[in-house]
This record gives structure tokens, sequence and C-alpha cells, in this order.
């Protein structure tokens, strides 16, 4: 009986060998997302993101960073991890400027991204105060998450 079995999948098998070089040859690369996609799913996160900080949402915010993510602040302070960054923002909440993102670049290299743009806030104060954002995200089972954040205030 295995013998019968085994004359069965040698053609399936050959044919499958034969097939697979053939598809990709075509560009066609199996289990990749295309790039439309994941540019969108990356401005999606970028969007709930400034949503959550303009809400003052610091556990939403702080939902987005994976546990082991850094963070280099405009004043050149460095949080490490996902725990250090929560507390950090959960402190600061109260006391966030209304935000807006604009991306300008990103580059994707397979499950991690790079996302570059301005960071610009509104202060209570008046006026506002821009910066330059680079941003490193990682996709895991529960998708887009940022693992570096650094953000550069702009010469004046």
């Amino acid at each position: 009986m295995s013998r019968i079995l085994i004359r069965a999948a040698v053609p399936l098998l050959l044919a499958a060998a034969t097939l697979a070089p053939a598809a990709r040859a075509q560009g066609v690369e199996p289990n990749r997302t295309p790039l439309r996609t994941t540019l969108a799913e990356i401005a999606t996160v970028r969007t709930e993101y400034v949503e959550a900080f303009n809400k003052k949402d610091a556990k939403a915010v702080s939902a987005m960073y994976t546990p082991n993510a850094v963070h280099i602040m405009a004043d050149g302070s460095v949080v490490n991890g996902g725990a250090a960054i929560s507390e950090g923002m959960a402190k600061d909440a109260p006391n966030w400027p209304h935000a807006v993102v604009k991306s300008d670049t990103v580059h994707v290299y397979g499950a991690t991204a790079v996302d570059m743009g301005t960071w610009t806030v509104h202060p209570k104060e008046g006026g506002e105060v821009v910066s330059r954002y680079i941003t490193v995200l990682r996709h895991d089972m529960r998708g887009w998450k940022l693992a570096n954040v650094v953000v550069v205030p702009m010469a004046k």
C-alpha cells in the first residue's frame, strides 16, 4: 500500500517543484504582504498614535510600543523599555500639547519599517514646536509596533 501512495505522490511533488520556481520568476513571493497594504497599515498606526496622544490617552499610546522599545526624547533623554515608556507617558499625558504628525518617508524591509517625518506640537502658551522624527516599527502577530522612536528638534 505504501508503494501505491508513493507512486501517486511523486507526480504531485514533481509538479509542485516545477511550478514554484515559475511563480517566483513572475514576482510572486509566498507569504508576502503587498507594499501598498503595509504602507496603509503603518499610516493607520501613525494616525491612531496621534489621535490617542491628542486625547491624552497614555495607555493607548503606550500599547503601541514593543516591550523592549527605546524612545529618545527631543531633549536627548532616553527611555528604555515599554514599561518605562508607559510609566513616563502616564505621568506626562495630562500636559501633552496638541500634536500633528506628517510622514514624508517610509522604508519597508520585511517585518521592519522606518518612518520619518515631522512632529509638530502646539503648546498651551501658543505657537508651535516642530521636530523631526524617525520611528522604527516591527511587525509581529499583533501588527505593527514602535520599536525605536527618535525625536530631534528642528534648528531655528
